[in-house]
């Protein structure tokens, strides 16, 4: 292993206070979003450790504090972490780092907080939850909204799931990184929350997907399009998040991958009797398929109003 240098929660905005509570934290996933929250937690004055598999990431932190080698277990006990953040690509992936030998099921000791940032489904977070709280553990699953650009600039939103201590608990750490902490529920009910804001973002960027194709197939000057339609009510968040991969020639082909990914998440939790039913499970199910196809391959079939 490379060694680096030695009550209920209030909903709503957070303020600019730094965290109160300083003690170690690992932040695992040094990615898009995982290191600017690191970096957004060591300008807080929070002793931030980070561990990624890129030995390329050993510097990305001051100090050289990234593990890039080793179990997680041994960096969480080698930085004496009071508090576990996870940040990876998606639920296998954090279910490897779960389960791995020396992975994080063997970090968990009585009083360790685990916040996880990765999009997974309810039942997995209710699992992690579980596990964490047998071993005299904490657990939230707090996914995130924002992008990068929301991480770099510590206006991030955070859905939170899980006991209301262990949600009070790591509220002050979060508000390194987040604008807005809305505490939903149990365990599992952050993942929900997140899933329901990816159900309506998914129409917006299925839209864009269409507007793009039929543009272009007018012979249309894609950013002059794009500053017109901005400038208007078709403005959206996702739009100028966007919009400068959907103008750019050829087009990225895997720019949405993600919501795909998060929408089969979605799907995966309507029950198969549900969706052979009639009224709104059926309508709901049909919609999501309907959304689903036009961030894949631009059709729309059933209609999606």
């Amino acid at each position: 292993m490379t060694s680096p240098t030695a009550g209920e929660a209030a909903d709503g905005p957070v303020g600019d206070a730094p965290p109160t509570e300083r003690t170690p934290v690992l932040l695992i996933g040094l990615g898009t979003m995982g290191l600017p929250i690191a970096l957004r937690l060591h300008a807080a004055g929070v002793p931030v450790w980070g561990m990624d598999r890129q030995p390329e990431l050993h510097d990305a932190l001051p100090g050289g504090r990234v593990f890039t080698a080793g179990s997680v277990c041994d960096a969480v006990r080698a930085c004496r972490a009071a508090a576990v953040i996870t940040c990876v690509s998606d639920e296998a992936a954090l279910q490897r780092l779960w389960q791995a030998p020396g992975g994080l099921h063997e970090a968990l000791v009585p009083g360790l907080c685990v916040v996880d940032h990765t999009t997974t489904s309810v039942p997995a977070a209710r699992q992690f939850a579980a596990d964490a709280g047998q071993a005299g553990a904490m657990w939230v699953d707090a996914p995130l909204s924002g992008a990068a650009a929301g991480a770099r600039a510590g206006t991030l939103s955070a859905m939170l799931g899980g006991e209301p201590g262990a949600v009070a608990h790591v509220r002050p750490l979060l508000s390194a990184y987040c604008a807005t902490l809305t505490h939903l529920g149990p365990a599992g009910a952050g993942q929900a929350s997140k899933l329901t804001n990816q159900i309506a973002i998914a129409g917006i960027n299925a839209g864009l997907l269409a507007a793009t194709d039929f543009a272009a197939q007018q012979g249309l000057d894609l950013a002059r399009c794009f500053d017109a339609m901005a400038a208007g009510s078709a403005h959206s968040v996702q739009m100028a998040q966007h919009r400068a991969a959907l103008t750019r020639a050829p087009a990225d082909s895997t720019l949405f991958d993600w919501l795909r990914r998060d929408l089969a998440l979605v799907l995966a939790h309507l029950p198969v009797d549900e969706a052979a039913t009639r009224g709104a499970p059926h309508a709901l199910h049909d919609r999501l398929h309907a959304l689903n196809r036009m961030l894949f391959d631009g059709t729309a079939a059933p209609p999606l109003l």
